[in-house]
């Protein structure tokens, strides 16, 4: 890992100090890099107290370090698995929506 990806990493924990479900302070041990993105990095914190876990997507632009988070139930190995998935298309929705209008008729 070189040296402005170390420096993204240690920016992220600045940004992100602690555990938004219960407060406690995360440790670089709880973080888990899981892709490098453009200018910057999407990183995956389960907090050791609450086994909550949250993903974020920090970059750093000429500006300075932009980051953004969400808290989810997913594990790692289901971000990796639905990060490289295909894009959901129209065509799906409405196979779903067939699906679901069809079962709802079989039911009534």
């Amino acid at each position: 890992m070189n040296q402005k990806n170390k420096e993204i990493i240690q920016h992220s924990l600045k940004l992100i100090k602690h555990c938004p479900v219960c407060a406690n302070k995360y440790e670089d041990s709880q973080l888990r890099v899981l892709d490098w993105v453009d200018n910057g990095v999407l990183i995956y914190f389960m907090c050791k107290y609450c086994q909550s876990s949250l993903l974020a997507q920090i970059s750093e632009m000429p500006f300075g370090v932009v980051g953004s988070a969400m808290l989810t139930d997913l594990s790692v190995s289901e971000v990796i698995k639905f990060r490289n998935a295909n894009a959901i298309t129209v065509d799906d929705v409405l196979e779903v929506y067939e699906k679901l209008e069809g079962s709802k008729t079989m039911s009534s």
